[in-house]
């Protein structure tokens, strides 16, 4: 039973291997098909992977596109093409991330022949199948044929297989197109230094001399990572290539941490974060070194992290000058957020926590070309800033004078608002009081007389005098703070008012609300109330209500006297019904409602 289970799996995952080439289709993304397996020992040839793969020993990855970060293992992958119905004869398979240091391809055809190919940032860049910044391996699969392939990969720093299979029209094509935008940017890159170096020798600012330095590096850094350094400036030092990263990224860091340093005049505007830097950029100019002869796994794990880390630095020491009303801080970190989030998505894959596909691949490079433009205003905003100074101390008494105004205005509205809720609010329970209560009821007296019903509600605390006889004035007071809470804490809808109307009385307004509504709520407030446990010297005790109810309006004219009028005689009945109980008035009749009924 478990061999079959293994024959099953194996089964399955030597299916999924398999890609169709169709004639609909010149381009098919194989990182989802790959099988890999990885090589601790780093000596496995290819009889040993062709065994391997035979007894179910190869794995799927659930990623699009596999990706092991930094490790010293090497890795097998093994894919099987099979050309259906396309009428493509030459087909190219292209690698996304150039700075592998090599991966080797075995090819086994249906007729038997075989063939080998390698390349990578450390083998000479004329061995290439295709003259590309990507690695990359050109074969012939015609129509029906099919062929069995697989891949070792073996780098000192991260192993990343974003693999793509073209068709060599579709490839050439697209690399057509590419070429296009890499000279866009990388000609922005260009013009920025040039006109930013003229800047410098016409101001003597030192901040454009950083800046320029950053942009010369961090252009050569950025070639560096998508193969074109290798392509067009050093093609013959495949042992330069290798090591390029990690030296262009440790001068870059030092620039950027330079400019970051002299940009916001850390030495007063935050003088820790100032120490900080200097030993920082002392660090990354020793990498210089350590990147030049130190084992370059060692070198680029080492300046990978510590780029990481500087980002870090970076960003929050934009966001404390910001913070610490630095002005040209806040330029600074709008120029900046692009570039950093595009560098902290690149670390992240670098380290394998990212996927590796176009977006983090290319990240830095989508957010710097943002960023290099915003810095350059950024820069040119400095300048205005200083220039703008003595003009800004001229106005600052204006300034200052109508602020002050704006302030004593504003403290002044907001002690008549405080005012008019004062007097709308009764001192002792909170809600509100018997003039917010009167302006109430005239003003849903004349909504109601358009629009709908209203109805109200007028409560009376049972024995209220006895029980402040007997417990005190401020059991008393107490006990008609709780019920008042109580009362607000029933009524639901915001239209909904709540006063005190004098005495142990309370008052509910209750606009678009029903006879059954009213009753409803009613009968809800006198449960509660009735369980409700007031403290007194000698324990808890309880309290009952007499509510009466109302309902009037519907279209009739609306008088508020009556309707308090209606209120007060159904509360009067209530309680000479024995208290306890809720009473509904409407044009000098009553009806009793222990338990509300929807029919009212």
């Amino acid at each position: 039973m478990l061999f079959l289970l293994l024959l099953t799996l194996t089964s399955a995952v030597q299916s999924d291997t398999r890609v169709t080439l169709s004639a609909a289709q010149n381009q098919y993304e194989l990182s989802s098909s790959l099988a890999y397996l990885e090589d601790p020992s780093g000596g496995m040839a290819l009889t040993d992977a062709q065994a391997a793969w035979k007894a179910g020993a190869f794995s799927r990855s659930l990623d699009d596109s596999l990706n092991f970060g930094f490790t010293d293992s090497a890795y097998w992958f093994r894919i099987e093409l099979h050309n259906s119905s396309s009428s493509e004869r030459g087909w190219v398979m292209e690698m996304l991330y150039p700075i592998m240091d090599q991966v080797e391809v075995f090819y086994r055809f249906d007729d038997g022949h075989e063939r080998y190919q390698i390349a990578g940032d450390s083998v000479p860049f004329n061995e290439r199948s295709r003259q590309n910044h990507h690695i990359n391996y050109a074969f012939a699969l015609a129509q029906g044929e099919s062929v069995e392939v697989f891949l070792r990969a073996k780098t000192t720093g991260a192993v990343q297989m974003p693999l793509t299979l073209w068709s060599e029209n579709a490839f050439s094509a697209r690399d057509h197109n590419k070429q296009i935008l890499f000279g866009l940017y990388y000609g922005l890159l260009l013009a920025l230094a040039i006109y930013n170096f003229l800047i410098f020798l016409s101001v003597r600012d030192v901040n454009y001399l950083w800046y320029v330095s950053y942009i010369i590096f961090y252009g050569l850094l950025q070639a560096s990572l998508n193969g074109l350094s290798y392509e067009y400036l050093w093609p013959d030092s495949p042992q330069w290539n290798n090591r390029s990263v990690a030296f262009l990224l440790s001068v870059a860091m030092f620039f950027i941490l330079a400019f970051t340093r002299s940009f916001l005049a850390l030495w007063s505007t935050a003088p820790r974060l100032n120490m900080c830097f200097k030993v920082a950029m002392a660090l990354f100019a020793a990498f210089w070194v350590m990147n030049l002869v130190a084992p370059y796994d060692l070198a680029i794990r080492v300046s990978t992290l510590a780029a990481g880390t500087m980002v870090a630095l970076i960003f929050a020491t934009g966001v404390y000058c910001w913070w610490r009303e630095f002005k040209p801080a806040r330029y600074f970190m709008i120029a900046w957020t692009a570039l950093l989030i595009g560098m902290t998505c690149y670390v992240l894959k670098t380290f394998g926590l990212l996927p590796a596909n176009f977006i983090t691949e290319y990240a830095i490079q989508i957010g710097s070309a943002i960023e290099v433009l915003l810095l350059s205003l950024a820069l040119a905003d400095r300048i205005r800033l200083l220039t703008d100074e003595n003009r800004r101390i001229q106005n600052e008494l204006t300034s200052e004078l109508e602020n002050r105004v704006r302030e004593r205005t504003g403290e002044l509205e907001e002690a008549n608002r405080l005012l008019e809720v004062l007097n709308a609010t009764d001192g002792l329970t909170g809600i509100h009081n018997r003039r917010h209560f009167n302006d109430s009821i005239s003003l849903e007296c004349k909504r109601a007389s358009r629009d709908g019903p209203l109805s109200m509600l007028l409560l009376d605390i049972d024995h209220f005098k006895h029980f402040n006889d007997t417990y005190g004035h401020q059991a008393g007071d107490d006990c008609l703070t709780l019920v008042a809470r109580t009362i607000a804490a029933a009524v639901q809808r915001e239209a909904d008012v709540v006063a005190r109307y004098g005495g142990e009385e309370f008052a509910v307004i209750m606009p678009a609300t029903h006879a059954s509504g009213a009753m409803m709520l009613a009968e809800s407030i006198r449960e509660r109330i009735k369980q409700l446990p007031i403290a007194v010297a000698d324990g808890p005790v309880n309290v009952t209500v007499s509510i009466g109810v109302t309902t009037t309006g519907d279209g009739a004219r609306c008088d508020p006297e009556a309707v308090v009028k209606q209120a007060d005689t159904a509360l009067y009945a209530a309680k000479e019904e024995g208290r306890d109980r809720c009473v509904f008035c409407q044009g000098g009749s009553t009806q009793q409602c222990i338990s509300p009924s929807p029919a009212l």
